[in-house]
């Protein structure tokens, strides 16, 4: 890492108002921490935050997590324990049984990681007070809306660990954003702009870095050209976590937070083009699988199985392929040109938990149809034979909507497709 580290100071900011945010830090896609103003109501600072009046301090209410939360089951990593991969051990556990230890002073480098509070409480129909509510610039959320509408999975998550427990280098999938809030504790942030990620893989493999902290310069000999940002985040101060961004991420002390996955119109392009590159990458990994489906087979025949395969690959590794991917956008836009209306053709719907966004805590809708418009005009010049079956039906039902009179292209915006076959985009503001 260059010795001229950019400790630069995220900008810290009170509450601002949605075109604020939109301006300043969605479109530009950089990150800001809001300070405790933001999110003073959730009723996590009461609940899981002990005061000890004394001595002016405060600890985690673990009593209050055992008897309320503790027969939940969660995703447990053990941040001393990382195969090959730099995969850390994972496990699943009861809250109570995660806490006892720590109580013991033992496991202090087991990280309860993406654990589904909320969806668990929902599922069970709790009666416990709810501990949190979205703020409002982050309710633009094509993910959750669709995710918790439409399955029975989400991208809602408390993280919940010791001190120098971490969450090693990643970029979010498919270049989502995220926000994270602390509701107790410190944390210690490294931010690397999308500009600096040939700087944070090895030379001819496609292998990013597991620790910044411990960098093998043989390995990554580019490393030492990176100028992360660093930031130590407070309790009740809430991050902003730009799209594509590598970052990663260390408590300094036990920490609780918040976290959502999230995903909308502004960063829509770049999780298409991401799409685009994983199925490549997937390809490239079952060429042996292609050349022995091709042999004996009609091209038809083999061509609709071999997609299939591809897609059931990608939908394995990152949790979505192309329908979870056209759904979600068929959701969000329904509820753009066709609010209160039910459900679109294709995509099933449950109760709502998470609405969408009403018009003035999202982008102007001639920018969210022309995102759109962009992904879909190049996902049907694509010759894979991915729009088939219920991926045609969603697909065919998005360009429907699209169908407007008073439609006008935004200029300045063009799809071109890579020598590789992906996707890049040549627009203003397009995150690359």
């Amino acid at each position: 890492m260059s010795e001229n580290i950019n400790y630069l100071n995220v900008l810290r900011r009170n509450v601002l108002s949605y075109d604020e945010f939109y301006a300043d830090y969605l479109l530009p896609n950089v990150p800001v921490i809001f300070n405790r103003s933001l999110v003073s109501s959730w009723p996590a600072f009461d609940l899981w935050v002990k005061s000890c009046k004394d001595s002016n301090s405060s600890h985690i209410h673990w009593d209050y997590f055992q008897d309320t939360y503790g027969a939940l089951e969660v995703t447990v990593a053990d941040c001393a324990n990382v195969d090959s991969f730099g995969n850390q051990d994972r496990r699943t556990m009861l809250l109570r049984e995660v806490i006892s230890m720590w109580k013991d002073a033992e496991g202090q480098s087991l990280y309860i990681k993406d654990w589904h509070l909320a969806k668990q409480l929902e599922k069970t129909g709790s009666p416990s007070v709810p501990f949190y509510s979205t703020p409002d610039f982050f309710r633009d959320d094509w993910m959750n809306s669709y995710y918790t509408s439409h399955t029975d999975d989400d991208f809602r998550f408390v993280y919940m660990g010791a001190k120098g427990t971490f969450t090693p280098l990643h970029r979010d999938v498919y270049t989502s954003y995220s926000w994270s809030t602390n509701v107790y504790g410190r944390k210690r942030w490294w931010f690397f702009p999308p500009e600096q990620t040939p700087y944070l893989f090895m030379k001819y493999r496609n292998v990013n870095l597991y620790d910044v902290r411990n960098v093998d310069l043989k390995d990554f000999p580019d490393f030492h050209r990176a100028t992360p940002i660093i930031i130590e985040q407070e309790a009740g101060e809430t991050i902003f976590v730009p799209s594509g961004w590598y970052h990663q991420v260390e408590n300094l002390t036990h920490c609780i937070s918040i976290n959502h996955n999230w995903c909308n119109s502004v960063n829509l392009r770049s999780l298409y083009t991401s799409m685009c590159a994983e199925v490549i990458q997937v390809e490239a990994a079952l060429e042996d699988v292609r050349e022995i489906l091709s042999k004996g087979q009609s091209d038809d025949e083999w061509k609709l199985e071999w997609t299939r395969i591809v897609q059931d690959v990608v939908n394995r590794d990152a949790g979505w392929n192309w329908l979870t991917f056209w759904k979600m956008v068929s959701h969000a836009l329904h509820a753009v040109v066709s609010p209160g209306s039910s459900s679109p053709q294709g995509v099933s719907s449950r109760h709502n938990v998470f609405p969408p966004a009403p018009a003035n805590l999202r982008p102007p809708t001639a920018f969210i149809l022309e995102q759109i418009r962009a992904c879909y005009d190049d996902f049907m010049t694509r010759d894979r034979r991915e729009c088939e079956g219920e991926v045609q039906e969603v697909v065919s039902t998005i360009g429907s909507l699209l169908v407007n009179p008073g439609y006008q292209p935004l200029k300045g915006f063009a799809m071109t497709r890579c020598e590789n076959g992906d996707t890049k985009s040549s627009c203003p503001g397009s995150h690359q």
